[in-house]
């Protein structure tokens, strides 16, 4: 996106604030948790709480995950941390530090060898703030929206129309788009990480995003915000 190499596409939050004026935001869509996610998750040998000067391993995926948890360590906590950077292979991870950041599947289907604290950072936000945590938005480069305006938002409603159904059907969206049926091992975690993420971009949703980046300004994760900018429907 960022290259120019794609015009339209879902996008970390915070890849988003930091090209903000390159992007507009595609409106009542987003990938979100209002309480727990199961795929953004913080797998440490002390409790979030005993974590202060620690070292964290951060997977080379996350982007707005790794953010998250610098926002909650340093203005939930009050805690000085350090971080490094590792390939996505949480065991390996939990050897070099003492707690590890994993996303996507790593997140999903780990299963520690023994005991660790598995702490799910979007229901740790929503208990601190009480509102939703945006992971993920639908972005346009601007300059693709404004030469092409109305595929944009024919695409827009397509998509909204798309996610509408398949939410109605989980089951047929994991048997035709992945392969899983009911008789997978696999196919209760990932039903239930899809039934409970939430994807409408609506009050609650944007309040907590914009907590979320006033956040990550302070402590120079980011840019300061300007008004989120939507593509007009």
């Amino acid at each position: 996106m960022r290259k120019g190499e794609i015009d339209l596409a879902p996008v970390s939050s915070l890849e988003y604030l930091h090209a903000q004026s390159e992007y507009l935001l595609i409106p009542e869509i987003c990938i979100g948790s209002r309480d727990f996610s199961g795929s953004v998750l913080l797998f440490s040998h002390e409790r979030m709480e005993g974590l202060n000067r620690a070292t964290i391993s951060l997977s080379e995926e996350s982007v707005s995950a790794a953010a998250l948890l610098k926002v909650l360590l340093k203005c939930k906590f009050g805690f000085e941390n350090q971080f490094r950077t590792d390939p996505s292979r949480p065991e390996e991870m939990l050897r070099l530090a003492k707690a590890c950041l994993v996303i996507g599947d790593d997140a999903l289907f780990f299963r520690p060898k023994g005991f660790v604290h598995k702490i799910d950072l979007s229901e740790v936000w929503w208990e601190w703030i009480g509102l939703p945590f945006c992971f993920s938005v639908w972005a346009v480069r601007r300059k693709f929206y404004e030469e092409h305006p109305e595929e944009v938002k024919v695409f827009s409603r397509r998509l909204k129309a798309n996610l509408e159904r398949n939410l109605q059907d989980l089951e047929r969206l994991l048997r035709e788009g992945m392969g899983l049926t009911m008789t997978d091992e696999r196919f209760p975690t990932v039903y239930g990480y899809l039934f409970n993420l939430s994807y409408g971009f609506d009050r609650a949703m944007r309040e907590g995003l914009e907590r979320f980046y006033r956040n990550a300004a302070e402590l120079g994760l980011a840019p300061p915000a300007r008004p989120l900018e939507f593509v007009p429907v």
